[in-house]
């Protein structure tokens, strides 16, 4: 009878351990998850509001209106602008998944408070659409220029 017992109960104990490896393996396939930042995709991120066009001409435009909300909100620096001073800043940001920007960062400052501005102007984008590679959407690198001219 003892010995029966104890066949039960390591029958009993590796029946459960069985039930446990299974159980953590079920049909639920594990979402890999693409946290990487990429430089070139399949389709670029791209300033809102051009959704309404034909897929061919969706860049020109949201490059055309991204640049014309940036003339159109862009506070020349008053120092910059006493010293006669042009120049290009040069934006570095990250075009999340969401369509948020983060991790901006001037890239190529021209002095006297023209890449503060530049940044500031960046930091006040609306939402973009995000880039997608191979079919999912993706974090994307994205750097502009800010052309300051008097």
């Amino acid at each position: 009878m003892k010995k029966f017992f104890g066949y039960a109960l390591c029958l009993l104990f590796i029946l459960s351990s069985c039930q446990s490896d299974t159980s953590k393996s079920e049909n639920t396939p594990e979402e890999v998850v693409d946290e990487n930042v990429y430089t070139r995709v399949d389709i670029m991120p791209r300033f809102s509001g051009c959704e309404d066009k034909p897929k061919e001409k969706r860049a020109a435009c949201s490059s055309s209106k991204m640049f014309k909300y940036i003339r159109a909100n862009i506070q020349y620096p008053a120092a910059a602008k006493e010293a006669g001073m042009e120049g290009r800043a040069v934006v570095s940001f990250v075009v999340d998944k969401s369509g948020k920007l983060r991790d901006i960062e001037v890239v190529k400052e021209p002095g006297v408070g023209m890449g503060a501005e530049a940044e500031r102007i960046v930091k006040s984008f609306p939402d973009w659409i995000p880039g997608v590679h191979q079919g999912k959407k993706v974090h994307v690198q994205y750097i502009i220029p800010v052309t300051f001219k008097l």
